[in-house]
């Protein structure tokens, strides 16, 4: 077990994606520290990991936090973070206060994350980012979405390279069924969901498994670095 007894940092742990992922590293041997914004949903999501999992309030758009959060974990061997603040708009009906929380949870979120967390990386540990497949795949109301996912490509890419040997890559999730769709009224969102997986390759969307797995394998796989895994059941083709 390539994970086992190593740390693992998740920032935005507390549910969806970052949350299977926790479980997934636990499950392979880790010790998954998760971090996120609301106390309650992390306190739930390290009850339910367990396995000696900790839990610590960070937002990742607060430096000071972060900072904190990496000072209480000392060493790390994996960093790995989900979180992401995001609207879903027309440019013209996207205020600039959503703007922001876009391009803080995305962009700056992560640079205070690795600014932070790489004195205390292991040499021979990773970094992975969760972007999106917007960026690649160019859907309406997801503009400046698109923007950060593709920056937040840009910067894992110059990053393999400046913190070399540790590796870093991006994650690029497709569709995938989360807490995130609980928000669309059910019938909108079943029609959606069941459009996007007739028009996929693989037949279905995305599940929360999917994604872990995918993240585990960029951890564990030592020759992959600055590098963005497309997990979106083929998208792109479509």
């Amino acid at each position: 077990m390539l994970l086992q007894d190593q740390q693992v940092v998740i920032i935005g742990a507390s549910s969806g994606m970052g949350l299977a992922t926790a479980k997934a590293a636990a499950e392979a041997g880790a010790k998954v520290t998760l971090a996120a914004r609301k106390q309650d949903r992390l306190e739930r999501a390290a009850l339910e990991i367990g396995q000696g999992s900790q839990a610590i309030v960070a937002d990742i758009g607060d430096e000071r936090a972060i900072k904190s959060l990496f000072a209480q974990v000392r060493s790390v061997d994996h960093l790995v973070t989900t979180a992401a603040d995001l609207t879903f708009a027309s440019i013209e009906q996207l205020s600039s206060d959503d703007a922001q929380r876009i391009v803080t949870s995305k962009i700056l979120g992560p640079f205070y994350a690795v600014k932070h967390a790489a004195p205390r990386l292991s040499r021979t540990g990773s970094i992975t980012f969760f972007s999106g497949f917007s960026a690649w795949k160019p859907i309406p109301k997801t503009a400046l979405i698109a923007a950060v996912d593709g920056a937040l490509a840009a910067f894992c890419r110059s990053l393999a390279v400046e913190l070399a040997p540790i590796r870093v890559n991006v994650m690029a999730p497709g569709v995938v069924e989360t807490p995130m769709w609980q928000g669309v009224p059910e019938e909108q969102r079943k029609a959606f969901l069941t459009t996007v997986s007739e028009q996929l390759p693989v037949g279905r969307i995305g599940s929360l498994a999917d994604m872990a797995n995918a993240a585990l394998y960029l951890m564990q796989n030592s020759f992959i670095t600055g590098t963005i895994l497309h997990v979106d059941g083929g998208h792109q083709l479509v």
